[in-house]
């Protein structure tokens, strides 16, 4: 069997070496797309030359960028977008499980797709669970609001995140969307409030830090948010998009401080959000879809890890922004993975072709969102729960 098996591919080298001699003796007529009246113009998609680097599946690239979400405990809505679409990320609400028991079945269903669909990296499951009022899981570990945790001391606020971060992980969530960062100056606030450890950035920024330590204790990753801050603005852009009037002294003595604390504390994600920040160079474009907004955390930061968007689904944003352009403003603007959050499959779906249709047009940079596809991957190793990859079922 072996050696009619090198016969053949003796055959075919010999073919291929006879068959390209022949086409060389003449040109070749460039092939032109047949396009009728009524049909539209296809994109063609220009092949990669040998001189570029290898970068993969563009599907899986964009399945690696996004974070989809969807309504009830059921994942059927969604399996397409994980299985088809390579979809690596879900950001859960509470509605969609009834309690941790329910949470770690959804969590064990999500574990098993991750191998039917061949995946080569987990599913990373993320929700908010700041505590106090933002708790998606009512439990024993979920904590008290940042502000009462805050008040004893960085101890005990890592002592309160690892407890939280160990009730997470064994209910299979790998990435929790906290400690919030903001620190709350502006007493018109009206989405921070207790959410924040203070008004004091000489205080807030050890109790941030401490936070993220708790958190990587008790097994789960860290996000800081609302980059660059939402404390000092009037209002909640999940109604309409607020705007901070700091310089950017006042914000490097205010802000600042505390995202820089989490950051040197080993923060995996800093969630970039919707305000307007002109004293940061952000003008009339959301922070989130400002580049030069965005691009401070690697630039005066120095932050290497992921860089998400806070949820594209809020009022202030879908007022301004459909959800497809909204996708693609944040990943033109340097943001490595996006929160759809419409908990609406076939929109999130619509958003996904968006993206593609902006890489294959030139308007998102094809290495640049391969580089974040590989940050977002990086996450996904770390804190996305152990599955056992299909390659390994089939051998055994």
């Amino acid at each position: 069997m072996r050696s009619f098996r090198r016969d053949l591919i003796a055959f075919a080298i010999i073919g291929a070496v006879i068959a390209g001699t022949l086409l060389s003796a003449r040109p070749i007529p460039a092939a032109r797309p047949v396009v009728s009246a009524s049909s539209p113009v296809p994109v063609v998609e220009q092949p990669v030359s040998s001189t570029e680097p290898d970068l993969g599946s563009l599907d899986e690239d964009i399945g690696s960028v996004v974070v989809v979400s969807w309504r009830g405990s059921d994942i059927d809505p969604v399996r397409s977008l994980l299985d088809d679409g390579r979809v690596g990320g879900v950001l859960l609400f509470a509605s969609n499980f009834d309690g941790p028991a329910s949470l770690a079945s959804l969590t064990d269903r999500l574990q098993a797709l991750t191998t039917s669909a061949c995946l080569d990296h987990p599913i990373l499951v993320m929700l908010d669970e700041e505590g106090g009022q933002v708790n998606r899981v009512q439990a024993a570990f979920a904590p008290p609001s940042q502000l009462i945790a805050g008040s004893g001391g960085t101890d005990h606020v890592r002592a309160l995140e690892r407890a939280s971060a160990a009730g997470l992980h064994q209910l299979g969530v790998g990435l929790n969307l906290a400690p919030v960062a903001d620190v709350r100056t502006n007493a018109r606030d009206q989405v921070i409030l207790d959410r924040s450890f203070g008004a004091n950035p000489a205080l807030v920024a050890p109790l941030v830090g401490a936070a993220v330590q708790g958190l990587h204790d008790g097994g789960v990753g860290a996000t800081l948010k609302h980059f660059p801050g939402l404390g000092g603005a009037a209002g909640d852009p999940h109604v309409a998009i607020p705007t901070d009037y700091e310089s950017e002294a006042e914000w490097k003595g205010i802000q600042m401080p505390a995202f820089q604390a989490g950051i040197a504390a080993g923060a995996d994600a800093v969630m970039t959000t919707a305000v307007y920040v002109p004293g940061l160079g952000g003008g009339t474009t959301p922070a989130m879809f400002s580049a030069p907004v965005v691009g401070r955390l690697r630039t005066q930061l120095g932050f290497g890890g992921v860089i998400v968007t806070d949820s594209l689904s809020m009022g202030g944003v879908s007022a301004r922004y459909s959800l497809p352009e909204a996708a693609v403003a944040a990943l033109e603007a340097g943001n490595d993975m996006v929160l759809l959050g419409y908990r609406d499959p076939a929109y999130e779906a619509e958003a996904m072709a968006a993206v593609r249709a902006a890489v294959v047009s030139g308007r998102l940079d094809r290495a640049s969102l391969h580089q974040s596809a590989m940050r977002v991957n990086q996450l996904r190793d770390r804190w996305g729960r152990r599955f056992m990859h299909c390659r390994a079922v089939k051998v055994a």
